[in-house]
């Protein structure tokens, strides 16, 4: 039987979670294998620490693989979990050096980079690209320590080229919690697009957890954000109910109230931000469509002037 290959690539938070979620499940099986590939071009080995829901940590000992490492060329897929604004220049450097069968999954905040891998698609007939959303929670201490902080939802669904294998669709969902796949993968990350609308750059704007988001004060900012976002998607073909896209908001809020949000932990950390991906994504569809978005417009602003300035 041939052995399944799937590479992580990304060692962030999020990319370290979903190695461990996989390797736990998937490298005790004699037909499939999990790699973790990070930013170095060469392979070395190292020690990850992972703690669980169950609040249980376990060190194991991997190779990690380096970006121009041949076991690159074997892989059957790849999940990329990096930043937005990082999608474009590590797929034009990965396309061809992975096999020509080889499916693409993007795992990552906001919209926008998947239009791009679709072009880049074009010269290669044979690949397929799934687009994915998670809300598990993960909170990395250091490089290679990371914490499952919370269990979530992860939405997987086929977007462009050639259908991902079932055996494959099989092996994530095992090891995966809470996966599911949808058919209509660009609504569901449209709905997520409007949650991180209406939470991040406020979060980050106002310096407060997501809960505080609750408060009375806040309504018309929210309310505001929600309905741009819903006009704009309805525009894009996508029709979203602004009561169900509210109600949703205020779900997360109330669900992740002692979070500090991935974009205000950026600004915290001097780091760049995901905002043009998030708010910029619906300003820039929204000049597609010539429709108003003067909420969204000041918060890409307002996030943009905290990266320079802080």
């Amino acid at each position: 039987m041939t052995t399944q290959k799937i590479g992580v690539i990304g060692a962030g938070a999020i990319g370290q979670l979903m190695f461990n979620l996989l390797s736990s499940q998937i490298n005790s099986q004699a037909d499939a294998k999990v790699y973790l590939i990070a930013r170095e071009l060469s392979s070395d080995s190292q020690t990850l620490q992972f703690t669980d829901l169950a609040h249980s940590s376990h060190n194991h000992t991997i190779t990690l693989l380096g970006q121009d490492s041949p076991e690159v060329a074997e892989l059957d897929l790849v999940i990329i979990c990096v930043k937005a604004y990082q999608v474009d220049e590590l797929i034009c450097h990965f396309l061809p050096r992975l096999a020509n069968h080889c499916h693409i999954i993007l795992l990552h905040n906001g919209m926008g980079p998947h239009l791009n891998v679709a072009k880049h698609l074009l010269n290669y007939p044979k690949m397929g690209l799934s687009l994915a959303t998670t809300s598990h929670g993960a909170l990395k201490h250091a490089q290679w320590q990371v914490t499952h902080t919370g269990s979530g939802q992860t939405t997987v669904g086929h977007y462009t080229g050639h259908q991902l294998a079932d055996s494959l669709k099989d092996s994530l969902t095992q090891a995966i919690p809470k996966l599911t796949w949808h058919a209509d993968i660009i609504t569901a990350l449209w709905q997520k697009l409007i949650i991180n609308c209406a939470i991040n750059p406020l979060t980050a704007i106002f310096e407060c957890k997501n809960g505080q988001l609750a408060q009375d004060s806040f309504a018309e900012h929210i309310n505001i954000i929600v309905a741009e976002c819903c006009e704009v998607a309805k525009a894009d073909g996508i029709s979203l109910s602004l009561a169900a896209s509210l109600e949703m908001v205020y779900k997360v809020i109330n669900l992740t109230a002692n979070n500090i949000s991935s974009m205000y932990q950026d600004i915290l950390q001097l780091r760049k931000t995901e905002i043009d991906y998030i708010s910029g994504y619906v300003v820039e569809r929204a000049a597609q469509h010539q429709i108003a978005v003067p909420a969204n417009v000041n918060n890409q602003q307002r996030i943009k002037a905290l990266e320079i300035y802080r």
